[in-house]
């Protein structure tokens, strides 16, 4: 499937704008990745449609998310106030111990004696319970600062001291997934998502939109999708399919990568470099993605970094491409405002804020922060 459909059963109509249920827990709902960042792009300002093309995924996986989230309770229909409720789960099957099958969780009361003094327990057919590995929390003193570290410890902007101090020691170890984490070797997949859901809640860039952010405007986004690749790389989720096991797909004669498969490669590629401090050379691998699946995450993505690397000439280039895919996108407007002002076209760039104010939003945070812009660009027109 490569375009929306129009309506999704469940969901009904995809030029809907949802909301995100405000009691909805996705650590306690055991989202995925891909799911959590689905569920980052809803917030009601964007009707479903908008939001299945703007996450960059292929259709088909798209909508399996969204209607994955509305079973959850994640996701409220206009008009609704409560979440709908979540199916029970399947029923468990019996576990088969050898000599009585029982629930799970639930011991024979032949097996729950315990063993004599200095005997190892008998085999009772349970797994035995293995020791847990502590959390190792990111070391924010920071040691040996960077005169960059230094600087970005000392802006005037709207983040606290810790929220600085754990972008920077994260930013530190994008090389290192378990320590990015912030858990130990061996860390088992409860650990690991645990340890993913309580840190993409703290660095997620939507937790700190429309806030005056400095440099760790730019820090942020790297900082969390390495997050995210470290923690799709320690679970097994960034392997391309068929690389497991001992199946035909694994063998020379696999399905040869589609373009939609090379760009998002070349895009993982470019993130990389970008937050490797290598802006030049990730511009040119975002151009190459660019080229061979012009996505609008991608052409955001490219469109920030080449702001951050005074390019404003290609930023401007990237953010009417991704203007024109999300017309109606406040945030879409704002970059392609911030291109312009980059590139000194004023004028142009207080047309694009007019019309974003006039684009309906349920973000009172972004609105405010258009109408700052707008006021500082007319600001720099009456000195003209």
């Amino acid at each position: 499937m490569s375009t929306a459909p129009a309506e999704i059963a469940g969901i009904g109509s995809t030029q809907q704008r949802l909301r995100v249920s405000p009691g909805f827990d996705p650590l306690k709902a055991a989202v995925g990745p891909e799911e959590y960042f689905v569920l980052s792009r809803i917030d009601g300002s964007q009707t479903l449609r908008e939001i299945l093309f703007a996450t960059g995924l292929p259709m088909d996986r798209a909508v399996q998310i969204v209607v994955r989230l509305r079973t959850l309770g994640a996701l409220l229909l206009p008009g609704e106030t409560v979440a709908p409720a979540m199916p029970p789960p399947p029923a468990a099957k019996p576990v088969i111990t050898g000599r009585v099958a029982t629930s799970p969780g639930v011991v024979p009361s032949a097996e729950i004696r315990a063993p004599a003094a200095g005997k190892r327990p008998a085999a009772t057919g349970f797994a035995e319970p293995q020791p847990k590995v502590a959390a190792q929390p990111h070391d924010l003193r920071l040691p040996n600062p960077t005169q960059d570290e230094l600087a970005a410890l000392a802006e005037d902007n709207a983040l606290a001291d810790n929220e600085r101090r754990r972008i920077l020691a994260m930013q530190r170890l994008v090389a290192d997934p378990h320590a990015l984490l912030g858990v130990p070797q061996g860390a088992d997949p409860k650990m690991l998502k645990r340890a993913y859901f309580q840190l993409s809640k703290l660095i997620h860039p939507d937790r700190h939109y429309g806030k005056k952010l400095g440099s760790f405007a730019s820090r942020l986004p790297l900082v969390f999708e390495a997050t995210s690749r470290a923690y799709a790389k320690l679970t097994g989720n960034d392997r391309p399919r068929g690389s497991g096991g001992n199946d035909a797909a694994s063998e020379p004669t696999q399905q040869p990568q589609t373009p939609q498969e090379y760009a998002a490669e070349l895009y993982e590629r470019a993130c990389q470099l970008e937050v490797g401090g290598d802006a030049l050379g990730a511009m040119k691998l975002f151009a190459a993605a660019v080229r061979v699946a012009p996505q609008i995450r991608y052409l955001r993505r490219a469109a920030s970094c080449a702001l951050a690397a005074d390019q404003p000439k290609t930023a401007l280039e990237y953010a009417k491409k991704a203007h024109v895919l999300a017309p109606n996108d406040p945030s879409s407007a704002r970059l392609l405002a911030a291109s312009f002002r980059a590139a000194g076209k004023l004028n142009d760039a207080e047309e694009v804020l007019v019309m974003a104010m006039a684009l309906k939003s349920e973000n009172d945070v972004l609105t405010a922060e258009l109408r700052n812009d707008l006021a500082e660009v007319r600001r720099q027109l009456d000195q003209t």
